[in-house]
């Protein structure tokens, strides 16, 4: 798995073996639990490894320090959302805009609160472990998905199909992490939902109304 991370934040080794993962990933989940429980200024890897029932030396044969722990379950977590998200957004292939925007936007929104205490939980720590390049990496995976639905659109076509997409899942990815952010409940679901909606289908619309036009303007 491709991290762009820096050293002091990659695992010292990734699972191959069945057993191998079910520990990393039993780490990972214990990690979470400790989030949720004490918050990221009091997690240890000494709690962290508690709670998932190891020693606090299997925890250092795959990860050199909190940190790179930390940033391990960021990336499986925004792997997961990566996954819902295209899981939700299968039976759009084909659709019309209007429905490809309202499903993109709805499928968003289910992955990020399915748990949305955890979305909270990991806020915190993505700027001590530089979490900007795992957030872009998801961020880029997820404009694949979000290209290849583009391109079924019956009713659009767009020049830069990956840039669109690109553009939409960074609008949806920074208005879903304010809510997050936002301890207040200001920004709930629905609210997002109507917003959302409006932004992707207005800037896709958009889009191609500008490509389209660029093509009868262009000289022959």
């Amino acid at each position: 798995m491709a991290t762009g991370l820096q050293p002091s934040f990659k695992p010292r080794k990734q699972p191959v073996q069945a057993r191998s993962e079910a520990t990393v990933s039993a780490l990972c989940q214990a990690s979470i639990q400790v989030l949720l429980a004490v918050g990221y200024r009091r997690l240890t890897t000494t709690r962290v490894a508690e709670r998932a029932g190891v020693s606090v030396g299997t925890l250092y044969q795959y990860f050199p320090n909190r940190e790179a722990l930390i940033a391990s379950v960021i990336e499986r977590y925004l792997e997961g959302i990566n996954a819902s998200v295209a899981q939700n957004c299968r039976a759009l292939s084909g659709r019309p805009l209007g429905e490809v925007a309202s499903g993109l936007v709805d499928a968003f929104i289910a992955a990020k609160w399915e748990r949305i205490e955890v979305s909270r939980a990991l806020h915190e720590p993505l700027g001590d472990i530089r979490g900007a390049r795992i957030v872009a990496a998801a961020a880029a995976k997820a404009a694949g998905v979000v290209a290849g639905i583009l391109e079924n659109c019956p009713d659009a076509s767009f020049h830069d199909v990956q840039t669109s997409a690109r553009f939409v899942v960074l609008a949806c990815s920074s208005l879903l992490q304010a809510a997050v952010a936002d301890h207040t409940n200001s920004l709930d679901p629905e609210r997002l939902r109507v917003h959302m909606r409006s932004m992707a289908l207005g800037y896709l619309r958009e889009t191609r109304r500008l490509q389209e036009t660029a093509k009868v303007v262009a000289p022959p």
